[in-house]
């Protein structure tokens, strides 16, 4: 729980009182994530990472620090998860748009622009979203090729209101992108292998170099995030 100071002012006659006193006030999923989000913004001045505890622009799309003022950047964000899991409304979420969440059919595309401070340049965010839960997971290979691997970052979205899907969406979705992912990068190597070794040695970075466990786990060379949504209906489930 957090705490915080609320002012409270009593009028008594012609004076007037003011006390402090403590609240109690519980902080939902969505604000953690807001006020994450805001210090995430303060700690990314410039093109330039600065470290910290919170989450940084950096550890979604790594190749973003990279850039400079002078030159444009598109990513590519792939959404995937449940059926009716709000991977829809996470994406207007995230691209900042008041729009009413429609069902997705198959593989749905969408972009955003965000144009650079003092500049007319602008950066692009290709989005992909796959309907349909893991009953389409083949058409992957669509938005995860050659020409967007090193600004790609996969989104998988699981229903915390359904837990006995959890496990097969995870399974199933994480098998076919670290397949897709490995593949794509094994044809890079023909053609590039300084890039596709750069990946690969990014993502060792990412996880750390020096982890007890490098040795025993299968890496996918690609920012990867899990949402669990519906936590409001999950927190009322019985233990």
């Amino acid at each position: 729980k957090q705490w915080y100071q609320r002012r409270v002012a009593i009028t008594a006659g012609d004076e007037k009182a003011k006390h402090t006193k403590s609240i109690p006030q519980t902080k939902c999923i969505w604000d953690l994530c807001i006020q994450a989000t805001e210090r995430a913004k303060l700690n990314f001045k410039g093109g330039v990472d600065v470290k910290g505890p919170f989450l940084r622009p950096s550890m979604i799309f790594p190749g973003a620090v990279q850039d400079s003022a002078n030159k444009s950047v598109e990513s590519t964000l792939f959404v995937a998860g449940a059926k009716s899991s709000c991977k829809t409304s996470i994406i207007l979420r995230f691209l900042d748009r008041d729009e009413q969440p429609k069902a997705t059919t198959a593989l749905e595309y969408t972009f955003g622009r965000r144009t650079k401070n003092n500049s007319m340049l602008k950066d692009v965010a290709h989005v992909w979203e796959l309907g349909g839960g893991i009953a389409l997971s083949n058409l992957i290979e669509v938005p995860i090729t050659r020409q967007c691997i090193k600004m790609l970052s996969v989104v998988i979205v699981v229903d915390l209101s359904k837990p006995e899907t959890i496990w097969t969406t995870l399974e199933s979705l994480l098998n076919s992108v670290k397949h897709r992912v490995k593949k794509v990068i094994a044809e890079l190597k023909t053609e590039c292998p300084s890039d596709a070794n750069m990946l690969v040695a990014d993502c060792l970075a990412r996880y750390g170099g020096d982890h007890p466990d490098k040795d025993v786990v299968d890496l996918i060379p690609a920012p990867l995030t899990i949402i669990g949504s519906k936590y409001d209906e999950f927190q009322n489930f019985d233990p």
